[in-house]
């Protein structure tokens, strides 16, 4: 028999259903029941014809009003301000959102407050510690502090960060205290005095002036000496300084506030602050939002030059399409036009409804008109095409009669688009089903940017499933009766008047003579394509080459699940900002050189109870070692523990600071005094007492917090009067942590759960809670996958239900086509991890929008190829090579029309210069071709098996 078998071969190009008529082959099967599909497709189809009348009825009235809600909905989209949410990646019911949860109830703050890292850097050289540079840096401190202001609405009046903060007023206290301690040395050195016995500048602790200070907050890049000169300290160089300041968010504030007061710090030394040693850099939650912001605004940029290289392929390929079809007209063009722009004006009405009833415009819904464009496209396409084929099968049967008046000519119109509807509707109804359906889980899980993401997409592809049927089919239809207009004016000037029937109607021929001329160049192209596609679905169609085509997707799928195991996950920020932007080099320091070696652990302790009980407070204290025992602890003397300070107060005598004024030495001998010298002030401030008879009276606590050593805790402690005494309601704990290690986000993301571990284990004695300053992020590491997977099992299920429904629960159909969108959502990450992409918030929102892709194609051909089960008089089922055929006549060329536009205009990203847009091309590409591939490919080979699989177990146990 040979490789293939021998049919009569059918044209591919031109075909259409009622083609095959005469061309199948009898079989001996039962005739056809009407089952519920075909039902639920003939009200379906019912309703797309009384829809195809009011369409050619109000053609105008259509385009207009679309027109104008475009529009206003448009201005709208454009003008809505883009807000985004720091805990807008954050999954539902993580557990970090209730942590920053139990800080604002601890700070009584109402939100995100002010948050601003200051980054002092030597203009000259690496090195800060020198008087200018020092003097410098305490000046721009004092700026930050008194002289930059914002209004205050609550206050009527301009406030200064001192003004201000309540908690973090103190954060600039070591930098100012090693400047006059730097200074009072210099000095003496000038007038060539000795030293002062009392100031030790060490790292990482510093004696000044009888205080024990922690530099490791501010000072960074430190190189300590290896030799023993005398000198003010142990350091040879300091490499940055930083300042964090940061103010609570409470009532009467808003967000523009606080942004308005964050952009004065950053535009002050950004465009006016000038500086001989110095370099200052600034880093603010409101600044990281406007770059993040500035790198979607250069992305949409670019995006007019993809849709305009979109509308041009869109063009040819139409022209291409309906030249071939011998129908090529001019006024194909705009309709070619609008198969592009109707997509975005679907998505502009969408979104600008939406804010007009108050959502909030997130920089995430600016990926949403990919997903529009695709499936728009395809769905306009296939449209594009199903008239084509109506018209061609019209004009072959002679049932194409050009009527010479109007209304004839709008019941023409309206045959034609009744059937065009009917054809492509329910295919371009099932793809928005499952898609909208597939959001509608997404809301649910994940975060609320995927929540929103999927906001934006339903309410976008609802708009775009109704412009397609009211927008796009009446720009079809205006065109179509200018065209049929143009054909009859030709007619009339080519003196055919005897082709002018009794009924007042004209016989529509092709728009060019030469339609049997076999000779023609447009003949033989025609020939050549339907042989080629011919001799495709004839080797798809065969039981051995579909074998091995599944046997090599299969053995891909296999290499690409192995590459998704693997897939590694990265949430470096710089990602999100534009080349040129200058958070790039604040980020980066903040990378390598502050967070791996000061990271901070704040513990609220909610519970504290009776702290004067010994028992009690040892367990706390047996919770704070375990806590600076973990790997990375800094050592304990560098934790801030409100009970073993005070402990260390209590235990402490005037006798004893005597004692300590007596005995300095120079800083090697007093530091190893210090490790010996109970009495000493260093040793009194790190004393833990185990005694069960040790002092710890409350009523000493405002003498406690008047220390300038412990000033600090008024911050962090909370407490009220209880007649007399002083009771304590919670208090924060801050523990140190550091290494090269904590440069990856990874092991952040494992330290955190160390933490918490730690934590879990007293948090029935002391409802205590862990918070690590990137925990919001940290737990995203786990949940992007989860949210991915979820996504995609929430496509999968959705898209097999509405399938079901439609194709009258075919276990069949809806089992491959399920098989081939898991083989293209699984490949397309496969793909991705192989090329070595890391998984990271714009990865994930790309992957997301591309499970939309990979729905549309396979949808269309599962549909196409499940209605052609049954010729039509219903009387034999047809093969499995000629639903193929029929499917590929159908749904082929738009599939490839489309997934080439489409990428045509994606590709176009290319040259933007921001990672946002290489990651869309890759993935979006890659994910459209994955789904063209296999819908022509993959799929028809898996039908063609299972299909023989099924007929042979029918005959076995029949």
């Amino acid at each position: 028999m040979g490789l293939f078998r021998h049919t009569k071969t059918v044209p591919i190009f031109p075909i259409s259903t009622a083609d095959l008529k005469g061309n199948e082959v009898s079989l001996p099967q039962k005739s056809r029941k009407e089952d519920l599909s075909d039902i639920l497709q003939r009200y379906i189809r019912r309703a797309y014809s009384r829809w195809a009348h009011f369409v050619v009825a109000h053609t105008w009235k259509i385009v207009v009003l679309c027109f104008i809600a475009s529009a206003i909905c448009g201005f709208k989209m454009l003008t809505t301000k883009v807000k985004n949410q720091i805990t807008g990646y954050t999954p539902y019911g993580s557990r970090s959102l209730n942590e920053f949860a139990v800080q604002d109830e601890f700070f009584g703050q109402t939100g995100l407050g002010v948050k601003i890292l200051l980054l002092i850097l030597p203009k000259k050289g690496n090195n800060l510690m020198n008087l200018e540079s020092l003097r410098e840096t305490v000046d721009v401190d004092n700026l930050v502090r008194h002289n930059l202001t914002f209004y205050n609405q609550k206050h009527d009046r301009d406030e200064s960060f001192s003004m201000i903060c309540n908690f973090y007023c103190n954060v600039s206290e070591p930098v100012q205290l090693f400047y006059t301690g730097f200074q009072d040395q210099y000095d003496r050195v000038m007038k060539h005095e000795p030293l002062n016995d009392r100031i030790k500048l060490d790292y990482p602790f510093s004696l000044i002036m009888g205080r024990k200070v922690n530099l490791q907050p501010n000072f960074y890049g430190v190189h300590v000496s290896k030799t023993s000169k005398p000198k003010f300290g142990n350091m040879d160089k300091i490499e940055s300084i930083v300042i964090r300041y940061r103010a609570e968010k409470t009532r009467g504030w808003t967000d523009d506030d606080i942004s308005a007061y964050e952009d004065t710090i950053t535009d002050y030394f950004e465009k006016q602050y000038k500086s001989k040693h110095i370099r200052v850099l600034v880093m603010t939650s409101s600044k990281v939002q406007d770059e993040i912001n500035r790198t979607g605004d250069i992305l949409r940029s670019y995006i007019g030059m993809g849709v305009g290289v979109m509308v041009l392929c869109s063009m040819l390929t139409t022209s291409m399409s309906s030249f071939f079809m011998r129908q090529f007209s001019i006024y194909r063009l705009p309709v070619a036009v609008f198969a592009c722009f109707c997509p975005f004006m679907a998505c502009a009405t969408a979104l600008g409804t939406l804010f007009f009833f108050g959502l909030r415009n997130g920089s995430i819904l600016g990926i949403t008109p990919f997903l529009i464009i695709a499936i728009g496209i395809d769905d306009a396409f296939l449209t594009i095409h199903s008239w084509q084929l109506t018209i061609k099968r019209k004009r072959k049967n002679g049932e194409l009669k050009i009527p010479t008046n109007s209304k004839s000519l709008d019941e023409l119109l309206t045959e034609l688009l009744s059937e065009v509807l009917e054809d492509t509707g329910p295919a371009i109804l099932i793809s928005a089903l499952t898609n909208i359906t597939s959001d509608l889980v997404g809301m649910w899980t994940g975060s609320p940017e995927i929540t929103l993401l999927c906001i934006g997409n339903i309410a976008s592809i609802s708009f775009d499933f109704f412009y397609q049927i009211t927008l796009f089919t009446a720009v079809l239809i205006i065109c179509a009766r200018l065209e049929f207009k143009a054909e009859l004016k030709s007619i009339e000037q080519n003196h055919n008047s005897n082709s002018t029937s009794a009924t007042g109607t004209i016989s529509s021929t092709d728009s060019n003579s030469d339609e049997h001329n076999d000779t023609s160049s447009r003949a033989k192209f025609t020939a050549n394509f339907e042989r080629i596609a011919n001799a495709y679905i004839k080797f798809v169609s065969n039981i051995f080459a579909s074998i091995g085509i599944v046997i090599v997707s299969a053995v891909f799928f296999v290499i690409c699940f192995r590459a998704v195991l693997g897939f590694e996950i990265n949430l470096t920020m710089v990602k999100l900002f534009p080349p040129d932007s200058p958070l790039l080099e604040v980020d980066n320091y903040r990378e390598d050189k502050l967070m791996p070696f000061y990271t901070m652990a704040q513990i609220f302790v909610n519970n504290p109870g009776d702290l004067s009980n010994a028992t009690r407070r040892h367990k706390l204290h047996q919770f704070i070692d375990e806590m600076e025992h973990l790997p990375y602890a800094y050592p304990r003397e560098s934790s801030i523990y409100f009970p073993r300070a005070f402990e260390a107060f209590e235990s402490f005598s005037p006798d004893d600071e005597m004692s300590t004024d007596q005995q300095q030495e120079p800083a090697e001998e007093s530091a190893n005094a210090n490790k010996t010298n109970s009495n000493s002030t260093t040793t009194a401030l790190a004393l833990v007492s185990e005694e069960e008879d040790q002092r710890y009276e409350m009523d000493e606590f405002e003498d406690f917090l008047n220390w300038p050593e412990y000033n600090l805790y008024r911050g962090m402690v909370k407490s009220h009067k209880n007649g007399s005494k002083t009771v304590v309601d919670s208090f924060m704990i801050i523990v140190t942590y550091h290494g090269v290690e904590l440069r990856e986000w990874h092991e952040r993301a494992v330290m955190m759960q160390r933490w918490r571990k730690v934590a879990d284990n007293y948090v029935a004695d002391f409802n205590v809670s862990v918070l690590h300053d990137d925990g919001l992020f940290l737990d995203l590491l786990e949940n992007m996958p989860t949210d991915i997977w979820q996504s995609a099992l929430g496509t999968l299920v959705c898209m097999s239900i509405i399938c079901a429904a439609f194709m009258n629960f075919n276990p069949f159909v809806v089992a491959v086509t399920s098989i081939v969108i898991a083989c293209i959502l699984t490949e397309t990450l496969g793909i991705m991890a192989l090329i070595g992409m890391t998984i990271d918030p714009v990865v994930m929102a790309a992957v997301i929008i591309s499970m939309g892709f990979s729905v549309d194609i396979p949808a269309h051909v599962s549909y196409h190829f499940h209605i052609a089960k049954w010729t039509e008089d219903g009387q034999r089922q047809r093969t499995i090579e000629e639903r193929i055929r029929m499917s590929f006549a159908s749904v082929g060329f738009p599939a490839v029309q489309a997934s080439t536009c489409t990428n045509i205009c994606i590709l176009c990203l290319l040259v933007v210069p921001v990672y946002p847009a290489q990651v869309f091309v890759r993935i979006l590409c890659t994910c459209i071709t994955l789904c063209t591939v296999h819908s022509l490919c993959l799929l028809p080979a898996l039908f063609n098996l299972l299909g023989t699989l099924e007929a042979f177990l029918s005959s076995k146990f029949a």
